[in-house]
């Protein structure tokens, strides 16, 4: 899903925060999702 992966972004950069990601559950799921994968599941809290 591109749109979360921009989210991922955004939240690591420090832009937006988990908190800000549209209450969508597919989007929320896949962008706490990649936040894991990528080591750093603190930012998905």
């Amino acid at each position: 899903m591109a749109i979360a992966t921009i989210y991922v972004t955004l939240i690591i950069e420090g832009d937006k925060t988990f908190a800000q990601v549209p209450k969508i559950e597919k989007l929320k799921a896949e962008v706490k999702r990649q936040l894991e994968v990528l080591g750093v599941p603190e930012l998905a809290q």
